[in-house]
């Protein structure tokens, strides 16, 4: 390829010197990192603990329905027969005592906090 005119000079010319500032400012920057800070990070765990609760107990009253029962009381009807050995879901009896399953709850129990002054 041979350069006849002005243009292809130019272009040329220019071509060679981007390429060379490219390369004088890329070498500038590879020196050495900047400097890092490290901060230390304080981590509090929050301590949980159950507190045992009486089992709540129902007395089945005369129209209710396993179903109905689980409904009313945001229940698990299979935990609810499980625990009370229920094995027929349509069998329940007016006077039948059922317990309720236990709720499963962690209550956070956070350390006492002082704020400096």
């Amino acid at each position: 390829m041979f350069l006849k005119g002005r243009l292809q000079w130019s272009l040329l010319a220019v071509t060679l010197l981007t390429g060379i500032s490219s390369l004088v400012f890329a070498q500038r920057g590879v020196d050495a990192p900047p400097p890092t800070t490290l901060a230390s990070v304080v981590t509090t765990v929050p301590v949980t603990t159950t507190i045992y609760v009486e089992p709540i107990r129902y007395v089945v009253q005369l129209g209710d329905t396993l179903f109905s029962i689980s409904s009313t009381y945001l229940l698990d009807m299979k935990a609810l027969m499980d625990l009370n050995g229920i094995t027929n879901p349509d069998h329940v009896e007016a006077g039948q005592e059922l317990i309720f399953p236990p709720a499963n709850v962690f209550i956070p129990v956070s350390p006492s906090t002082t704020m400096k002054p």
